[in-house]
């Protein structure tokens, strides 16, 4: 995919642009969320449909970090206490991602585009598990309560309904590919 998106330190770099001086998107580029974020602030600026339809390809070849309850095998217990933040998991997680409900009742799986977005004192004791966003749109799919996502919840609050998530689900990948 090639998208002109705002600079930022990560992405801005002459060796990943195109010659037309777009950014090309790879799984490099789209691994810290930096790139996503970068779309979903592009978003909010200009809620236009070029706009969005940037930020929903990019989603669709995406990471997010998902608030949830995570039960781990006993066996990465001993991993968790050496660091509780961040450590590798050697065997099968179970996970239940965080519903967020609306004043009206409505009820939504939250995510944020990049680990920093996401505030310790707003997490309520949740683990932020990193996934491709299709993974959590098989989730929302198996949910018949929810109504769709809140990106980056507290901070930037871009809803995304289930009209949205199919269309992202249909959007082709446009991954720049390498060419050697």
């Amino acid at each position: 995919m090639k998208a002109r998106i705002p600079k930022t330190k990560n992405v801005s770099s002459e060796d990943k642009k195109s010659e037309s001086g777009a950014v090309k998107i790879t799984p490099e580029t789209l691994k810290d969320g930096t790139v996503l974020c970068a779309f979903v602030l592009r978003f909010i600026n200009n809620r236009n449909k070029e706009n969005m339809f940037s930020l929903l390809s990019c989603l669709r070849d995406s990471n997010v970090f998902v608030p949830a309850e995570v039960q781990l095998d006993g066996n990465d217990m001993e991993v968790q206490n050496e660091n509780p933040i961040m450590f590798p998991v050697k065997h099968k997680i179970q996970f239940k991602p965080q519903l967020y409900k609306t004043k009206d009742g409505e009820v939504y799986m939250t995510f944020y585009t990049r680990q920093e977005n996401a505030k310790p004192s707003e997490l309520h004791g949740a683990s932020l598990v990193n996934l491709p966003y299709m993974e959590l749109v098989k989730m929302l799919d198996d949910n018949s309560e929810c109504e769709g996502f809140i990106v980056d919840p507290k901070l930037y609050n871009v809803v995304l309904d289930k009209d949205l998530v199919r269309i992202s689900k249909e959007l082709p990948s446009r991954l720049a590919r390498n060419s050697k």
